[in-house]
């Protein structure tokens, strides 16, 4: 592995020296031939490719310097006869030229004595800018009034307060528009509009307040019952169905789902009463006002509850089949009309075992979702799933990677029913067999797995299910 990195960086370590060679080389040509803006460019791809190579320095030193004195000579000329704006970008090319090729390594000689003009041109465009800006935020022009703080913020981020104008102008819409979603009860849109304005800025006027706000609105919380069950058989997995679930809806990592509490609920008209009436109405999701009044002091505003309507473990049989097949392998023998010692395939008769077993655990949940402050039924379905794992192998006492499929009816003379599968396939399938795993997985572990994929499907309906309030 390592020889294996040490080639890949040598072979790399040539490719960038030959690519540097390349631009150094054109650099080279068009600096002779005058064009020293293009020669720079080369030279300092050249570095970028190996920052070590001398030559490249010395001609970007050089070539370089003398782009930088054009941009210096642009910014005079425009500070003589050009408007503030121009003379302003134009200084500012100079110091990005100058900043980029300090990063290969090179320092060019900045006139500082120019910085003094800057400030000059920079003063007056600036104050044009924030007079622009203000202007627009007064007349709520905000997409303008933010795209000017923004340029000036570019040019210079401590000018006067065009950081917290910038702001305003960028979040005071948004937070309108807050305002605008919670006065018509859009509380799951105003909460993430306010949450995107403090995520962004941390404070602004008294979003924070409104977002959680927005958000206990928003909430829906979720008062899970006790899921009822046909047989008391069921019973345990109904208790494994319900904890799990509690622990998929706090688990879902969002602020807008939340289980509510049932401790202050003396009775729960779906639990451990599968001939009431009360039961088969719920699971026929009858709205009737007595059972959301068993909820309300839960202060929940939804409540979910289910019935495992069938729940079934099978450990299923190992079963074992005798299969008559034949053991390949070579002989050596002596042709009798030549003398020549010869090699040939013989087929033994032998013995093997198949083997094949069907473990499953399945289950049959119907579950609903009400709405205990409004006539709604956001969710109602079933989860109906069999979860499994099957054995199939063979098993034999010698060497399995010569085994072939067959039939022979008697162990100690041939047979018109005796056959021998040859096909390559057919062995290659037999020898997998043979390989295959012996061993079953726990009704226990099919049983979590099927829990758990029963839970992603509920917890899934619920994260689907995105009221506004």
């Amino acid at each position: 592995m390592t020889k294996h990195i040490i080639l890949f960086l040598s072979i790399l370590l040539i490719f960038t020296g030959c690519a540097s060679k390349r631009y150094l080389k054109k650099g080279l040509e068009l600096e002779n031939s005058g064009l020293y803006s293009d020669a720079a460019n080369q030279y300092y791809h050249s570095l970028q490719k190996n920052i070590n190579n001398i030559d490249a320095k010395i001609g970007l030193q050089r070539t370089g310097q003398l782009v930088l004195d054009d941009y210096i000579e642009k910014f005079k000329n425009q500070y003589q006869n050009g408007t503030p704006k121009d003379a302003v970008y134009a200084f500012v090319s100079a110091e990005n030229y100058y900043d980029k090729i300090k990063k290969v390594g090179l320092n060019l000689i900045f006139p500082e004595e120019q910085r003094s003009y800057y400030k000059e041109v920079e003063d007056l465009y600036l104050n044009s800018l924030y007079s622009e800006a203000m202007k627009a935020l007064e007349l709520e022009e905000f997409a303008s009034s933010e795209k000017v703080f923004a340029e000036i913020l570019s040019l210079n981020a401590n000018y006067k307060d065009a950081k917290s104008k910038w702001v305003v102008a960028k979040y005071e819409p948004v937070y309108r528009e807050g305002k605008q979603q919670m006065e018509t009860e859009m509380y799951r849109s105003a909460y993430f509009t306010f949450k995107g304005i403090i995520d962004k800025v941390k404070v602004y006027e008294d979003a924070l307040e409104l977002m959680n706000r927005s958000l206990n609105e928003a909430k829906v919380t979720i008062a899970v019952t006790n899921f009822d069950f046909a047989y008391t058989s069921y019973k345990n997995i109904a208790g494994t169905i319900k904890s799990k679930l509690v622990n998929g809806i706090n688990g879902m990592n969002s602020p807008l789902y939340e289980v509510a509490s049932l401790s202050s609920i003396e009775t729960n008209p779906f639990e451990n009463s599968v001939s009431s009436a009360v039961q088969s109405r719920a699971m026929e999701h009858d709205r009737n006002a007595d059972l959301v009044q068993n909820y309300e002091s839960s202060k929940a505003k939804a409540i979910l509850s289910g019935k495992i309507q069938s729940y079934k473990v099978y450990n299923g049989k190992l079963n074992r089949t005798e299969k008559r097949g034949y053991l390949k392998r070579t002989v050596n023998y002596v042709d009798e009309e030549t003398g020549e010692e010869k090699k040939k395939t013989v087929y033994d008769k032998v013995k093997y075992f198949e083997y094949e077993m069907t473990r499953y655990v399945s289950v049959s949940i119907e579950y609903v979702m009400k709405r205990n402050d409004r006539d709604e039924i956001p969710i109602s379905n079933v989860f109906s799933h069999k979860e499994e794992d099957k054995l199939h192998y063979v098993v034999y006492d010698g060497d399995y990677k010569k085994l072939v499929p067959g039939y022979w009816k008697y162990s100690t003379k041939d047979n018109s029913e005796d056959y021998i599968n040859k096909e390559s396939s057919a062995a290659s399938n037999l020898h997998e067999l043979a390989k295959n795993k012996r061993t079953a997985k726990s009704t226990t572990e099919l049983q979590s797995t099927l829990v758990d994929k029963c839970i992603k499907t509920i917890v899934s309906e619920i994260k689907n299910y995105q009221p506004e309030n």
